[in-house]
Parts: structure tokens; C-alpha cells; sequence
């Protein structure tokens, strides 16, 4: 009788253990024998809260259950960034192939379905589009934890004035750190607008030396800190735009200092001799998304610009084809 009773309230407490918790399943093809890291955002940073290692293409994570609904993100080294997904308690599939970051499928919540959809939706449309769709998703569900991670992702389609008046109709503070990114991404953006001193940084340039941007600014007019990458399409359709303005007023008190969100430095190095990026100061931490750099900037999309003149001021931000000519044409007279 004993013994009988012993394993029953072993066999309850698998059980109930069970119930508790919920699993995140991986299928990965040409993953075999790298590690999967479970994360999730906690004080503003994203924060490995578990790891599996992939055997046969597979691993999987048991969490337990809470009352935290925030997204949960997967990665594995080599990608440029997470994949996200919303598991409201329920059991999570994430299949695909590890070189085709694109096509990974998540089968998990409705929350996910939500998003899905929202994204498809998203994934063409210009940015007076996402604003409306975001704005409204997000106005309609002020108490789902997908709101704030979608102003997030698609902050690139928001000004300062457009965060500041949406922020105002949340009904509570989101047990989300999501929320709490777009408050610290509207500080950034206070601090990174024209107007403001620059931020100074430190990167590695192509040959692997420490390059200080407080080493720069001051010796010439102007300094512009361009943020890109090898395998952004929209940059290397603005880099003959940068090449030129750079030829035109390089004499004239133009200093173009490149920031690279590359992880491949082969790509990185061959992205720029391809573009002809003649000037000295090709730098990249080499984290992709990761850049300390463009994180200090609030960097939400590349290309991106920030024009410093010679008093460390932030003159212009987000200048491109004939407007840039125009502006560095002005400031350098």
C-alpha cells in the first residue's frame, strides 16, 4: 500500500510538473551540432535564458509556464538576428533551414498567427501603411503584449512626435520589455535629433585597429556617419549617391566615417571595394543588428546618416540622393 501511495504522488507530480510547463521544439536543417539559444528581453537587452544543443537537426526547451506573455526569441550564432515568436503558454514548433533565416516557420500561439498575418500584411508596404496598421492594431489592443513588440519592430515608420502622442494611450505599464524599448528608443531619439552634441564610440577598422569617432570630428567641416551593410539592398543602391557626394566635397571639408553591420567581414570588406567607398574610415563591431554603435544612435534601419560639423553638433540626420548633395554643398561653403 505504501509503495503504491509513493507512486501515485510520483505519477501526480510528473503530472502537475507537466502541466506547468510548455515545450519549444526545433527543426533545423544544416544546424547539426551548433547551439540554440532561448531568449528573452529583460532590462532592456535581449538575454539568454536557456540552450540546447542541435543534435540530428533538432533540440527542444521545456519552460515553465507564467502570467508573462512577452515574446520569446530564438537564435543560433551566424544569424544577424533573433526570430521571435509569442507562445502564451502553449506548446511551439519553430521549423526551417538555418541558411534560409526568411523562411522559418513558427506554429505556436493565436498571438503568433496575429503577427503572422500582420507582418504579411506589412512586408511590402511603405511606411504611411505600417503607421496606419501598427496604430491601429496597437490602439484596439492596448492590453496584448504584441502591441508594443509591433511599434518596436516598425519603429523606422514613426517619427519622435508619433511615439510620444501613441505611448500616451496605453491603458497600463506592459509587463513587457518591448514597452519599456520604445521609452528608452524615444530617448534615443531625443538624444540622437538635430540639434543634439554626437555620441562618440569606438569600432574596429578593417585592419582590425581601434578607431575613436572623437579622433575625427573637429579636424575637418563636416563628419557623416553612415550606418550600412553589404547585404542591405537599399544601401548599395545609395552608395553611388554617397561615392559621389563624397568626390564633390571631399576637399571642401567632407569626412565620411562608414559604420558596417556586417557579421562576414569577407562580405564586409568585398562590399566595399565593390562599391568603390574610397574613404579612410571603414569601421564594424561585426555583430550585425548588435552594432554598440547604431544601438547609441537608436540605428532602426540602414541606410542611415547622422552630419556632424566641426563643434560636435548633429546637423542633419537621414539625408539622401540629391538632398544630400544639396545639404553638404550648403555646409561647406
Amino acid at each position: 500500500m505504501k509503495k503504491i501511495l509513493i507512486c501515485t504522488l510520483v505519477l501526480f507530480s510528473f503530472l502537475s510538473c507537466s502541466r506547468n510547463k510548455f515545450t519549444v521544439d526545433l527543426e533545423m536543417q544544416n544546424a547539426n551540432g551548433k547551439t540554440a539559444y532561448l531568449q528573452r528581453m529583460i532590462n532592456n537587452e535581449l538575454i539568454n535564458i536557456d540552450s540546447a544543443l542541435i543534435e540530428n537537426n533538432k533540440a527542444s526547451f521545456k519552460i515553465k509556464k507564467s502570467d508573462n506573455n512577452d515574446a520569446y526569441h530564438l537564435y543560433i550564432k551566424g544569424w544577424r538576428r533573433a526570430v521571435p515568436f509569442f507562445a502564451d503558454n502553449q506548446n511551439v514548433m519553430i521549423n526551417g533551414d538555418f541558411n534560409a533565416y526568411h523562411k522559418i516557420g513558427v506554429t505556436a500561439s493565436e498571438t503568433q498567427t496575429v503577427m503572422d498575418e500582420i507582418n504579411r500584411k506589412l512586408s511590402k508596404a511603405d511606411d504611411q501603411v505600417v503607421k496606419m496598421i501598427v496604430t491601429e492594431y496597437a490602439l484596439n489592443n492596448r492590453d496584448n503584449e504584441l502591441a508594443p513588440y509591433l511599434i518596436y519592430k516598425y519603429k523606422w515608420a514613426f517619427k519622435l512626435n508619433d511615439f510620444k502622442e501613441l505611448i500616451k494611450h496605453f491603458s497600463r505599464d506592459f509587463n513587457s520589455g518591448y514597452y519599456e524599448k520604445i521609452k528608452e528608443y524615444i530617448q534615443l531619439l531625443e538624444r540622437t535629433n538635430v540639434g543634439q552634441p554626437y555620441i562618440d564610440f569606438t569600432l574596429n577598422n578593417i585592419d582590425g585597429e581601434a578607431v575613436t569617432l572623437s579622433e575625427i570630428v573637429g579636424n575637418s567641416k563636416l563628419v557623416m556617419i553612415d550606418f550600412w551593410a553589404s547585404w542591405c539592398p537599399d544601401c548599395r543602391v545609395e552608395n553611388p549617391n554617397v561615392v559621389e557626394t563624397y568626390e564633390l566635397f571631399k576637399d571642401k571639408g567632407l569626412e565620411i566615417v562608414s559604420v558596417s553591420l556586417d557579421t562576414d567581414k569577407e562580405a564586409w570588406l568585398k562590399g566595399i571595394k565593390d562599391d568603390n567607398l574610397s574613404w579612410n574610415n571603414h569601421l564594424s563591431a561585426l555583430q550585425g543588428w548588435n552594432c554598440p554603435a547604431a544601438n547609441e544612435y537608436g540605428v532602426a534601419f540602414i541606410p542611415q546618416n547622422f552630419i556632424i560639423n566641426k563643434d560636435g553638433i548633429i546637423i542633419g540626420k537621414n539625408i539622401s540622393g540629391e538632398n544630400l548633395k544639396h545639404f553638404i554643398a550648403r555646409h561647406t561653403r
